[in-house]
C-alpha cells in the first residue's frame, strides 16, 4: 500500500495542477472548457490509479 502511495505522488500532483487550471479557466468563463479538463482530471487519475495499482499487486 505504501508504494502505491508513493507511486501515486505525481499523478496527484498533475491532478492538483489540472483542477487549478479547471478553476482559473471558469473564472475566465470558458464553462466548457473547464468541463471537459476536470473531467479529463478525473478520468487521468483514475487510470493511473487502477494501473499502478495493476502492477503493484
Amino acid at each position: 500500500m505504501l508504494r502505491f502511495i508513493v507511486a501515486m505522488i505525481i499523478p496527484l500532483i498533475i491532478f492538483i495542477y489540472t483542477m487549478s487550471f479547471t478553476r482559473w479557466m471558469g473564472r475566465q468563463k470558458h464553462l466548457a472548457a473547464a468541463t471537459s479538463a476536470a473531467l479529463l482530471g478525473v478520468m487521468t487519475l483514475v487510470a493511473s490509479g487502477a494501473t499502478i495499482w495493476k502492477l503493484l499487486n
